[in-house]
């Protein structure tokens, strides 16, 4: 894969993430108009962390990190049949397994209530239940969207398998502007959009199963695992699956913690994580996702100066974009909370609420979009240990500062963003691990170039920073009543504006991609982002 590839087929991850984020936050923003912060919204989010948490496992994640590679170094060696019966394999153990996992689930859904959420009153346990029950087929159908995005990932169409999203969201927008005048109470809207989230994900399968169908041929799901392809996947599976289980235990704890706090705990989490992690999925996980079938097709051919040079360009141009996001969402996360949350239910006690949650998160951003690179290289090259330690470390320490922060502070409504640095914690833990782990194999990953670059970052970002403060200072004093939606444009406006232009200035080639000009000054080789 050559930086210009590469660099592409990122591109074309983030255009398409970014139009299902948007849309994605286009719904949330509908979402706190109707149900701001409450008991029924903690329950519909709690709900939905339930399934989606077997989904994760099953899903994307699992397929990309197992399935992706043996199917990409397939299609590399011009394999079509033994891709498309690998395929097919796949797909028939997946249905297999979510279908057992689904009524399972249904049934115990009561005790999985009980488990996760014990700190909720027995109204909104109830109403949880009910939900999770509505909810845990729509895991079923997200395990095959997953398997849709491998297949078209792996064939290089990046873009519908991550824009196709955009649908899933569209659902609950169309329910929530139809139904939310419409209901008796919250309770009620929270079960219609239950149904809505379940025909979504319909809906995003459906979109995907047209150019899968091109690429792959009739769809003939077998249990047929005796070739050397299946079972080299079934063996990835265990050691991916047990390292994402680990990531959605963390989610569980934080969603056990939230529930011994105060009432839409749980919603303000969802409303804040789904602000932090927009960057880390438009710069972060396009990088990742692009780079892994190229990863996978050459892993055994090129030498591993190759690979060292690959994750140097990723990982900066992941870090171009998600240190100024940082800083934009811990001095000016109000203003981001407001622009997409204030109005209707959702006002300025929760916009501060929101905002200290987001600033939490906000610490660990640059681990947060650095793991899924790195993590990408591991898989790669058939390393599933070294992940999944990092996995294993990175939730025991967030576990432990999440109840240590939050816990003491439980009755605080700021309690929440306890919540939150621990994850950002143990997020950095989980970075550590896998960079040690990777310049064991590949040599020191930055150089003093890389290094020259990423001061780059933080110097334009602090000057944004002050710019940005001095917009929101002129924003206070001569137009105070003015609404933060109209307020965060200029304000925001001229912290981007100020990251961009200092960035050229000081000779970065990312920038001069925004701002159309050729770079000021070039230092050091190929590592100025």
């Amino acid at each position: 894969m050559s930086d210009g590839r590469g660099g592409r087929a990122a591109f074309v991850v983030a255009a398409g993430i970014l139009i299902s984020r948007l849309v994605g936050l286009l719904r949330n923003t509908a979402f706190a108009y109707y149900f701001g912060a409450g008991a029924a919204s903690d329950a519909y989010n709690a709900a939905f962390r339930i399934p989606n948490a077997v989904r994760n496992l099953l899903g994307e994640g699992t397929l990309s990190a197992a399935f992706v590679p043996v199917y990409s170094r397939l299609l590399g060696r011009d394999d079509t049949a033994g891709a498309r019966a690998l395929a097919n394999a796949v797909l028939g153990s997946l249905l297999a397994a979510v279908s057992i996992l689904t009524l399972v689930g249904i049934a115990t859904a009561p005790w999985l209530t009980a488990a996760l959420a014990a700190g909720f009153d027995e109204p909104t346990r109830a109403l949880t239940t009910r939900l999770t029950r509505v909810l845990f087929p729509m895991t079923g159908v997200m395990v095959l969207s997953g398997w849709c995005l491998g297949i078209q990932n792996s064939h290089r169409r990046f873009f519908w398998s991550y824009a196709s999203a955009a649908l899933w969201s569209m659902a609950q927008i169309v329910l929530l502007l139809v139904g939310g005048p419409r209901a008796a109470d919250a309770e009620q809207l929270s079960w219609w959009l239950a149904w809505a989230t379940l025909a979504g994900s319909v809906l995003q399968v459906a979109a995907q199963l047209p150019e899968v169908l091109r690429l792959t041929g009739p769809l003939r799901p077998t249990l047929a695992v005796a070739s050397d392809g299946a079972r080299q996947v079934l063996r990835n599976v265990v050691p991916v699956v047990t390292a994402l289980g680990v990531v959605q235990i963390s989610g569980m704890v934080d969603l056990q913690i939230a529930s011994f706090l105060p009432a839409g705990a749980a919603t303000n989490i969802t409303y804040a994580n789904t602000l932090a992690l927009l960057p880390v999925s438009l710069f972060g996980v396009s990088v990742a996702a692009a780079a892994l079938p190229e990863f996978s097709r050459d892993s055994g051919a090129l030498a591993l100066e190759s690979l060292r040079e690959k994750l140097r360009g990723g990982w900066q141009r992941i870090l171009f974009y998600v240190i100024p996001s940082a800083v934009v969402f811990i001095v000016l996360g109000d203003y981001c909370v407001g622009v997409l949350y204030r109005a209707g239910r959702f006002g300025a006690a929760e916009q501060r609420l929101v905002h200290t949650v987001l600033a939490g998160y906000a610490v660990g951003l640059v681990s947060f979009g650095s793991v899924k690179l790195l993590g990408s290289a591991f898989y790669a090259i058939q390393d599933y240990r070294t992940p999944l330690r990092a996995s294993v470390l990175s939730i025991v320490v967030s576990a432990v500062a999440a109840v240590g922060i939050a816990v003491p502070l439980r009755h605080s409504p700021y309690a929440t963003a306890g919540i939150a640095v621990g994850s950002a914690l143990g997020s950095y833990v989980n970075l550590v691990v896998l960079a040690t782990g990777l310049r064991e194999r590949l040599g020191a990953l930055y150089t003093p170039a890389m290094w020259q670059g990423t001061r780059r970052i933080l110097i334009a970002s602090a000057l944004a920073a002050v710019t940005g403060t001095a917009a929101r200072l002129l924003h206070g004093y001569f137009a105070p009543s003015l609404h933060v939606r109209m307020a965060a444009f200029p304000v925001l406006g001229a912290f981007g504006v100020t990251y961009l232009v200092s960035a050229w200035w000081m000779g970065s080639a990312e920038a001069a991609r925004w701002v159309r000009r050729p770079v000021r000054r070039r230092r050091g080789d190929g590592a100025e982002v």
